[in-house]
């Protein structure tokens, strides 16, 4: 760039010696480019400078989380939901987000709740249903209010709720697309919030019960027709999975006394009998594609009798793939920008 502005600078001198002719405006450009030209020299280099760092940034600290990842997984999982947790509410606060606060603060009040009746000795058989049955209605309002924000948006682009602009005035932005992106980044954050909250609650719950450890045996016994994910005896209403993954129509072995309702449960492969709503949480909300007693693999497709389940399913792995940008993403661009500061770039 410095030999662009030395050889501009020669042509305006040129021009204000009379050697060449250029008009007032024309001069006036070329002295722009040329300060512009001047004020950027050298920053070839430090723009390759940059660019490594930020290379260096990346690939270093992917290789940091896979490693604390592999080898200390709960403190990875645990900074993660802390951060995911405390990060947006922080600058929600830092830039007068009142809105986001609020719904912040009673989402926090309710999971408290719910992670206060999972973790509580002992445990009620009931609570895993509850807690199950809690989070995959927060699945479906945040897909629904994602869903909602990603049509908002949509529709902005197709041009609808747009006025024409006047002339002689810049375009007005249209609310529409403020509320889609409202609507989508609530619906994405809050699902992603209770996709960890439940899975905390999913381990806190089997380990106090005593049937499920995430490594070595149980510590308790699991006695045949016992569910080992709420303790309770199952139904004789069982379901079973067959060699292509499909889930069978239930079989009645022995009637209900009184007339009661039989609950629905299913028997995996492993032969391990559980009631339908307890497993169904286990694999779908606390994404666990496991037997909780054996830890025999499960076959997800089992679960998924309709295209709902199909759909949510995606969504879940969505929500597992986006986590990453909103807690660690932050931390890289600190990184990124401690490296500019320490190196005296700009």
């Amino acid at each position: 760039m410095e030999q662009e502005a030395q050889r501009i600078d020669h042509i305006v001198d040129e021009a204000h010696e009379g050697k060449v002719h250029l008009s007032e405006n024309q001069i006036h450009n070329l002295e722009n480019q040329a300060k512009y030209f001047h004020e950027h020299a050298g920053h070839e280099e430090t723009h390759s400078r940059m660019a490594l760092i930020i290379i260096v940034s990346l690939i270093g600290f992917q290789f940091v989380l896979l490693w604390w990842k592999k080898h200390h997984y709960r403190s990875y999982q645990a900074t993660t939901t802390i951060g995911l947790w405390l990060i947006p509410f922080l600058f929600a606060v830092q830039s007068g987000m009142r809105q986001f606060a609020t719904v912040w603060i009673v989402f926090t009040i309710l999971n408290s709740w719910i992670i206060f009746k999972a973790t509580r000795k002992p445990l009620h058989h009931m609570t895993p249903k509850i807690v199950y049955k809690w989070f995959w209605v927060i699945y479906q309002i945040s897909y629904v209010v994602g869903i909602i924000g990603y049509v908002m948006m949509f529709l902005t682009f197709m041009g609808f709720g747009v006025s024409p602009p006047k002339e002689g005035e810049e375009p007005a932005s249209s609310g529409l697309i403020s509320w889609g992106l409202t609507f989508l980044s609530y619906g994405i954050y809050f699902g992603i919030l209770g996709r960890d909250f439940v899975e905390f609650c999913t381990e806190s719950m089997a380990s106090t019960l005593g049937y499920y450890t995430k490594e070595g045996f149980p510590r308790k016994h699991l006695r045949l027709g016992v569910c080992a994910i709420c303790g309770i005896h199952v139904s004789n209403a069982i379901s079973t999975i067959d060699a292509h993954g499909h889930l069978q129509p239930p079989v009645i072995l022995q009637p209900s006394p009184n007339g009661a309702p039989i609950e629905p449960s299913i028997k995996l492969n492993c032969g391990h009998e559980f009631h339908e709503e307890c497993i169904r949480g286990w694999c779908l909300i606390g994404k666990k594609d496991m037997c909780p007693y054996c830890k025999e693999k499960v076959d997800l497709r089992a679960f998924k009798t309709n295209p709902w389940d199909t759909t949510q399913q995606l969504y879940l792995n969505l929500l597992d793939a986006l986590r990453y940008m909103i807690v660690w993403q932050p931390v890289i661009m600190g990184l990124v920008q401690s490296g500019f500061y320490i190196t005296g770039l700009k």
